[in-house]
């Protein structure tokens, strides 16, 4: 029986970049049923563009505008759900500013009988033994090895078996994802807005022993990009690293580990504050004590 697929692309003010990407996807040797723009409100004429480039006349195309920027966790949330509720059984989700192989996803999806979430290796396009972003490594009782990760393809290859790499994949970027987990665990958490929403998914995925793969021989194209932090990225990143560790640390982490860890948190990230502003501060303090009793406060 053929499986069906719908991929999501969320996109915020990257013309150039979701081109590239959509032209990746309509050039698939599996091409899919079904693609899902979900545009954040963008403000650099992203509409007209794809007008302009004949995109929006496709009958595959399903261009879905939002009425304000509700960060990737609000666009993946928008995308599954439109995704989810037309029935298809596979949803293909990428941001805009990576793009698939040519048989990325006939790779991943020959893999449908066995695995629920199925990933492709992230590579960088100018180099592609490295991995845009480092896979963990996990010990033999599923816990995360600490401050250990493959960061080469080389080392995936190696660490798979058979051309697998079990429970680990990087999500939202050319991740495969059944049906059958979003009517088991929801969708994305859309009040995460940025930074982390992937993370809390995966996490949400392994909790549930959710059947997960990174198809070492399927690729994807994601640049590596240097990090930049302003105050409201630096918001979200703490308050939702805080969020999903508290709610997931019995998973993620040997008990020994567990209590120093929200420390090592604090060590890590303080260097990063763009602002030691009294005001600022106490609003971070804030977002992290509700996030770490489970609620998400909005920047401000």
């Amino acid at each position: 029986m053929t499986q069906t697929i719908a991929t999501i692309i969320v996109t915020y003010n990257r013309q150039e970049l979701l081109t590239q990407c959509l032209d990746a996807v309509l050039a698939q040797t599996r091409i899919p049923d079904r693609i899902i723009i979900v545009d954040n409100n963008s403000t650099d004429g992203t509409p007209e563009f794809l007008q302009a480039k004949g995109y929006l006349e496709k009958p595959i195309i399903d261009y879905v505008r939002l009425t304000e920027n509700t960060g990737g966790a609000g666009g993946f949330y928008t995308g599954m759900k439109r995704g989810y509720e037309a029935g298809y059984d596979w949803l293909w989700l990428t941001d805009d500013d990576g793009y698939p192989a040519q048989d990325c996803l006939e790779k991943l999806i020959q893999l449908n009988q066995e695995f629920e979430i199925i990933g492709p290796a992230v590579v960088s396009p100018e180099d592609q033994n490295i991995l845009t972003w480092k896979l963990r490594v996990l010990e033999n009782n599923g816990y995360f090895s600490p401050r250990m990760y493959l960061n080469t393809y080389d080392e995936l290859t190696a660490k798979s078996e058979g051309g697998i790499y079990l429970n680990q994949a990087n999500f939202f970027n050319g991740i495969l994802v059944n049906k059958n987990v979003v009517k088991k665990i929801g969708y994305v958490i859309k009040e995460l807005f940025i930074w982390g929403d992937e993370y809390e998914y995966y996490l949400r995925c392994k909790k549930f022993n959710i059947k997960i793969c990174t198809q070492v021989d399927a690729m994807f194209f994601h640049p590596i990009k240097s990090v930049s932090v302003n105050e409201l990225k630096f918001y979200y990143l703490v308050r939702n690293l805080f969020y999903t560790y508290f709610k997931y640390a019995e998973i993620m982490y040997a008990p020994s580990i567990r209590l120093f860890y929200p420390f090592y948190l604090v060590v890590k990230y303080l260097r990063l504050t763009p602002s030691f502003s009294p005001f600022y501060l106490a609003q971070v303090i804030k977002s992290v004590f509700w996030a770490i009793q489970g609620k998400l406060i909005p920047y401000n």
